[in-house]
């Protein structure tokens, strides 16, 4: 069809004449009527995906279709036709600690062959490096095994056990439980002696994952969505604007984030286990 057959075209469709549009195109109309009215169900359904966006700028398909309690196909479909993307920004750096050494065979994966885990069961721990402005700073958290939420957190100039360890205390306190099993990695700040007497003198049986696994340690997870989601930190002029920022994330991350397993957020799912037992 020529440009000047296509301006015909579109001036007689915007008349609503599908008829006589239906005889250019040579097509059925009610075709085009269908048509027609699926594009109008499809622009409402692209308006609430660029309204969940904004306060959730890195859900995608699956979560959407949750929050938005829709067919995941459908919101997949609506994505792809109007080129829709989560609006985050993706972080590719890696840190690793340094494998302990004293305690490098004494301790097993003891998660593996956990049947029907309840909340606060499981804890896993590690740390991640963030870079601000020229510097490096170190995240230390601890996350549920079954519900994903963040119990505890630290950010510190240093990474050592010093930090591995408040975050521990904190994450006892702050839950007022004691898991059965704590999960690490085979970082030295994680398996030093001072964290390794503490949580033996609570009865907690201590968990690492196997050489060369860091996948096993359900927390790398979090580091990376946390670094994806998060893009540059050197947006921030000071560092407690980065703190600050931390927090809300890790506040949002906990009650509002939805888990696509749990289909609703960490704290939502404790709450409501909470409320079954």
């Amino acid at each position: 069809m020529s440009l000047s057959g296509k301006k015909k075209l579109n001036v007689i469709k915007q008349s609503g004449n599908k008829k006589l549009a239906g005889k250019v195109m040579n097509v059925n109309s009610k075709n085009i009527y269908y048509q027609s009215k699926m594009d109008k169900k499809d622009l409402k359904v692209k308006k609430l995906i660029e309204d969940t966006f904004i306060p959730h700028p890195a859900y995608g398909h699956r979560r959407l279709a949750i929050e938005l309690m829709m067919n995941k196909k459908k919101i997949l479909r609506v994505m792809k036709k109007y080129d829709l993307h989560p609006p985050r920004l993706w972080y590719s750096k890696k840190f690793t600690t340094r494998p302990s050494v004293k305690y490098q065979d004494e301790f097993k994966n003891l998660i593996t062959d956990i049947s029907n885990p309840m909340v606060n069961d499981i804890w896993h721990c590690d740390l991640t490096y963030l870079k601000f402005q020229k510097r490096f700073f170190y995240l230390s958290a601890i996350q549920d095994h079954i519900s994903n939420e963040i119990v505890s957190f630290n950010l510190s100039a240093r990474h050592d056990s010093f930090l591995t360890l408040k975050t521990i205390k904190e994450a006892v306190l702050k839950q007022e439980a004691i898991p059965n099993i704590f999960h690490f990695d085979r970082g030295r700040e994680n398996l030093a002696e001072k964290c390794i007497k503490y949580l033996q003198s609570l009865g907690i049986d201590i968990s690492v994952s196997d050489p060369a696994s860091p996948w096993q340690n359900h927390i790398e997870s979090f580091f990376s969505r946390f670094k994806a989601e998060s893009g540059d930190m050197n947006r921030f002029e000071t560092l407690e604007e980065l703190i600050e920022f931390i927090y809300q994330y890790i506040n949002y991350y906990n009650k509002e984030r939805i888990v696509t397993r749990l289909k609703t957020s960490p704290v939502k799912y404790r709450q409501s286990q909470r409320i079954c037992s």
